[in-house]
């Protein structure tokens, strides 16, 4: 749970700095994230070489135990499908005499005369089923001395080991795969961001030497012009004839002096 509200306290940070103008909320988050992916990284490895400490050891003493205790027993009916799935390639924990002193032979919680389940049993291999066993021959698989065409000899501590060790390595692999493609995200945003920064900024200082240059060109040519444009007027000398102001003798005003 600590876990999951510091993901959702970071995400929203991120969220938040990305509408600042500044860069500071943003190295924040980005440190954050930089620090919860060493975590992450640093838990692998703490996984990958003390796995006792994440409680991801398995326990060889424990499972004999688990399964004399807990086989058949009500409350527990999966573990007992369970056991019963990994009997079908062996049987017990290091061998069958583990069912001797268990629960479901001291309480006959199975069938009078049965010395090992009937998922140690051998089965016919179109109809292998752990729920619903069906032996090659029910009788030579409950005899004392184990015969290995009927009865799975080998115990199941050794395959669930390797089993084990499959899962964690695939555990492992995906953990680091993940942690490298986050690493990878993130500097792929930081890079981008300071690329993107740094094209603005090319692109500003081409528009302001543009419109310098603009600026500095004359409008007839390239070349820079020392002399302004001027304009005069020359006003008709007999603009202001008497004759021509006197509204009584003139009804309108000649054309030149329009």
């Amino acid at each position: 749970m600590a876990a999951g509200l510091t993901m959702c306290a970071t995400a929203a940070l991120g969220c938040w700095a990305t509408y600042l103008p500044g860069y500071a909320a943003l190295s924040i988050y980005f440190l954050i994230v930089l620090s919860l992916l060493l975590c992450e990284c640093a838990g692998g490895v703490l996984a990958a070489v003390w796995p006792r400490c994440l409680g991801l050891e398995n326990a060889r003493g424990g499972s004999v135990g688990a399964l004399q205790s807990y086989y058949a027993m009500p409350d527990f009916e999966q573990f007992t499908a369970s056991v019963d799935l990994a009997q079908t390639e062996c049987c017990g924990m290091t061998d069958a005499r583990n069912y001797d002193m268990s629960v479901w032979q001291l309480r006959r919680l199975g069938p009078r005369g049965m010395a090992v389940p009937l998922s140690c049993c051998v089965q016919i291999e179109e109809n292998i089923s752990y729920l619903n066993p069906m032996p090659v021959n029910l009788s030579r698989c409950q005899e004392y001395q184990p015969n290995p065409v009927y009865r799975h000899v080998p115990g199941c501590i050794g395959k669930l080991e390797e089993w084990y060790q499959k899962q964690y390595f695939v555990l492992m692999l995906s953990i680091f795969i993940f942690a490298v493609f986050k690493l990878g995200v993130l500097l792929s945003t930081v890079f981008s961001c300071i690329r993107l920064r740094q094209r603005r900024q090319v692109l500003h200082t081409v528009t302001v030497k543009s419109i310098d240059h603009a600026t500095n060109e004359n409008m007839y040519g390239s070349g820079v012009r020392e002399d302004h444009i001027t304009a005069k007027y020359i006003q008709p000398d007999n603009y202001y004839s008497p004759r021509v102001r006197n509204p009584r003798i003139f009804t309108s005003k000649p054309n030149e002096i329009i």
